[in-house]
């Protein structure tokens, strides 16, 4: 594999990811559906736990577990879509090569639609710190045992948020990729969008609790959680969908 094409094809998908105007979309959407939850607090004038707090409250009880699956998929969900539509993959196909193309094009893809969620508990979580402040440790957050080695110390707060953003990096790269994954299997924008979401969330219904997709975004009831088996498990999730992209570009772009 020549790597410089490899890295040309990636570029190229990320920019068309990240300069898109679905992209802004989703990150504003991630940060409006963190905030919706904190307009109770508002109105009630309270604010005295702390910035960590309330990041926790809006991550596990607002708007965000629903709104995480869509806003990775529509940030990068029509990558492959406006390749297949106006023809550029063939002119990328012949500038890369095949197999360039395909990584380039899956990396891309899903580290654009992993940054768009990022992005958004990013903002969501300077906007906590500037708005409460660390008025509490990060240890009054009930939470499970896996996490308080990182909640603990004077920047507890700092590294509760940021930890989770990672995750949410992590949880989009994996769901962008099934949104790839679709629009390579039927080249349409509405199912790249919507079929990430009602993936992930039959998985929530079915699956048990230790295997639910959203117990990698936010942790519910996973009592044995531990980063090395959430990072394990995301990371056969994200080569599973891999794997398959490449299975299906090879049968749509070269067999048909």
């Amino acid at each position: 594999m020549n790597f410089s094409h490899l890295g040309r094809a990636m570029r190229a998908s990320l920019r068309e990811v990240a300069g898109s105007r679905n992209f802004c979309l989703a990150v504003i959407l991630c940060f409006i559906a963190l905030f919706a939850e904190l307009v109770p607090i508002f109105s009630a004038n309270t604010g005295e736990y702390g910035d960590a707090y309330y990041f926790n409250i809006s991550l596990h009880f607002g708007y965000y577990i629903y709104a995480a699956p869509l806003v990775c998929a529509f940030a990068s969900g029509d990558v492959f879509c406006s390749d297949w539509e106006a023809g550029f993959y063939r002119l990328r196909l012949i500038k890369c090569g095949r197999r360039e193309y395909q990584c380039g094009l899956w990396l891309g893809t899903t580290l654009g639609g992993g940054l768009a969620l990022f992005l958004g508990v990013s903002l969501f979580g300077a906007a906590c710190a500037v708005l409460f402040g660390p008025q509490r440790p990060a240890e009054v957050i009930m939470t499970v045992d896996g996490w308080l080695p990182l909640l603990q110390g004077p920047n507890g707060n700092l590294s509760y948020m940021l930890a989770n953003a990672l995750l949410a990096l992590l949880f989009g790269m994996v769901w962008s990729g099934a949104g790839l994954f679709f629009s390579l299997l039927s080249p349409n924008r509405a199912t790249s969008y919507l079929m990430p979401f009602i993936l992930c969330f039959c998985g929530a219904i079915f699956l048990p609790a230790s295997l639910r997709p959203l117990e990698m975004l936010v942790q519910m009831s996973w009592q044995d959680f531990h980063f090395s088996r959430l990072i394990a498990y995301q990371t056969a999730l994200y080569a599973a969908f891999a794997a398959g992209c490449l299975w299906i570009s090879d049968r749509r772009l070269f067999h048909e």
